[in-house]
């Protein structure tokens, strides 16, 4: 489809003119479409789409400017090209200061100017309507942003603003604040700070970008703002003022600065609370300390009496009772079978009733140790040898896994010797039929308290310190989880009656405390038991 133009004269021979001339000139197809009257075009344009008005400003209905305004404010879009009789400079000029597109004089009008003026009216309103469109998007954006957007002049006077700069300065739309300079609202010092800035800027043309400034809003209220000031230029690169943005930052440094107030207040806490923690440990591990040394001294001194009284009254009867035996053996035939074999049961009954006795003295009155740098590797292969027939008998094999360079440490080869043969032989009364001994040592550095150490041994070695560890572990059927807290009481065992006192693991508990040493027991999780020995390194014991 081609043009389409409206053209609303009064005079039929000059519209028929007109249209001659468009018939001669116009290269491209239109179509003209002639009206004679104001009320007429309106109704027109109401009712049809047109890509440009030539217009008369003398119509029988209408005179004169109010003409063109008339037809304008209707349709500001089309572009209207103005056709007067009169050669009227000032009508001209303000006709098109209120929108025309062009003045044509009817006299001096021939074909190549009417065709001319309408092209040139078409692109005029398509690059009118393009920069209108993105005058439009520009104000759309600076609007919608949260930011604080501004144009200053060279003067630092403000020529465009947006609703988050007037709202800032108490005032409602942006016309409010055109015109006016930052003197106009800050504070002086402040306002001579900010135009001595934008006017190194302008000088020097190099921005400033993302600087925090502190504002004072007209009610006195601090503000933080994150600015930006570029400048402005005009189309030949000439800085005509500057172009900036402000970002309210006010939430975000209130938060930093609660959040530094709080971390200053958390510092201060938590070195008090280190501080207590610190001083409630020593006083808790002291505290710990002596609760075990008063447990264990008055556990020792009920034992002491408990075995005092069994060896007076019972160890010297067992006694007599086995010589008198023994030389009643002596005395009768061996042809009585049935009279050994009873004699021998009660022999058997007595040496295990003494063993008992033996037992719970060593567990009330441990002796004093004789510790000296020793190799636990050593002490390990030693006992395993004292137990050689019974891992024979119960065929169990025995896998080592002793780490070399294994520090020594401060132990009593004999107590401990003793304690390594209990292990052994609870570790193969759990192994009847047969089964596997694995013996292990190591040796780690503590990082901290818990940190590598496990289960009642947290706390009781010091940080950074070295400790030797041994672990023995068996392939039975484990210790029942009812009664693995109960290993370590007293004459409590979980083999059959006749083949354990139950005094063997107390016994080495305390041994090894003695060496303020631990000893832990658990069950694995692939069957079996595991017992771990924990000591001291030669070079860190006390």
């Amino acid at each position: 489809m081609g043009l389409r133009i409206l053209q609303v004269e009064d005079e039929p021979a000059l519209a028929r003119l007109l249209k001659e001339y468009l018939k001669m000139a116009l290269r491209e197809p239109y179509e003209l479409v002639w009206v004679q009257r104001l009320a007429e075009a309106t109704q027109t344009l109401t009712n049809q789409t047109f890509d440009l008005v030539l217009l008369d400003l003398g119509l029988p209905d209408s005179r004169g400017i109010e003409t063109f305004l008339t037809l304008h404010n209707q349709v500001p879009h089309i572009p209207i090209i103005v056709l007067s009789g009169l050669d009227d400079e000032p009508t001209a000029l303000k006709t098109l200061q209120s929108g025309a597109q062009d003045y044509l004089v009817k006299s001096n009008v021939d074909s190549h100017l009417l065709v001319r003026a309408v092209r040139y009216a078409i692109e005029r309103k398509k690059v009118e309507a393009a920069l209108g469109e993105e005058r439009d998007l520009l104000q759309a954006l600076i609007e919608s942003l949260p930011d604080q957007i501004y144009i200053k002049d060279t003067e630092g006077r403000f020529v465009r603003t947006n609703t988050a700069v007037a709202h800032m300065f108490g005032r409602a739309q942006p016309a409010a604040i055109e015109g006016r300079t930052d003197f106009d609202f800050f504070p002086a010092e402040l306002a001579q700070q900010f135009a001595a800035e934008e006017q190194q800027i302008i000088r020097s043309g190099q921005g400033l970008v993302n600087r925090e400034a502190r504002l004072l809003d007209t009610t006195g209220q601090e503000h933080w703002v994150l600015t930006t000031k570029v400048p402005w230029r005009d189309h030949r690169g000439t800085i005509i003022g500057i172009v900036g943005s402000n970002r309210d930052i006010t939430s975000l440094k209130k938060a930093e600065e609660e959040l530094r107030r709080a971390n200053a207040e958390l510092g201060t806490s938590q070195k008090d609370l280190q501080a207590s923690l610190t001083e409630l440990q020593r006083v808790h591990g002291d505290l710990r300390a002596m609760q075990m040394q008063l447990v264990e001294a008055e556990k020792m001194r009920t034992i002491g009496r408990l075995a005092a009284g069994v060896a007076h009254e019972v160890k010297n009867p067992l006694a007599i009772l086995l010589r008198g035996l023994n030389i009643l053996q002596q005395s009768l035939p061996p042809t009585d079978e049935t009279i050994t074999g009873v004699i021998k049961d009660m022999q058997d009954a007595i040496l295990r009733a003494n063993t008992v006795i033996h037992g719970l003295l060593d567990f009330s009155s441990p002796n004093q140790l004789e510790a000296h740098p020793e190799d636990l590797n050593a002490l390990i292969r030693q006992s395993l040898f004292f137990v050689k027939h019974l891992l024979s008998e119960h065929h169990i094999q025995v896998s080592l896994a002793l780490a070399a360079d294994l520090p020594t440490c401060r132990l009593d080869r004999q107590k401990i010797t003793e304690v390594l043969v209990n292990l052994f032989e609870n570790a193969i009364h759990a192994m009847p039929q047969s089964g596997t001994l694995l013996v292990r040592t190591s040796s780690k550095l503590l990082t901290g308290f818990g940190s590598n150490v496990g289960g009642d041994t947290a706390g009781q070695f010091p940080i950074g310190g070295r400790v030797v560890v041994a672990e023995i572990e068996d392939t039975g059927a484990g210790i029942p989880a009812d009664k693995l807290n109960k290993i370590f009481e007293p004459f409590f065992t979980t083999k059959p009656t006749g083949q354990g006192t139950g005094l063997g693991l107390s016994v080495s508990k305390t041994i090894v405390e003695l060496h303020r040493g631990t000893i832990e027991v658990e069950n694995r999780a692939e069957g079996g038991v595991r017992v771990t020995l924990m000591f001291r390194a030669h070079a860190e014991a006390p």
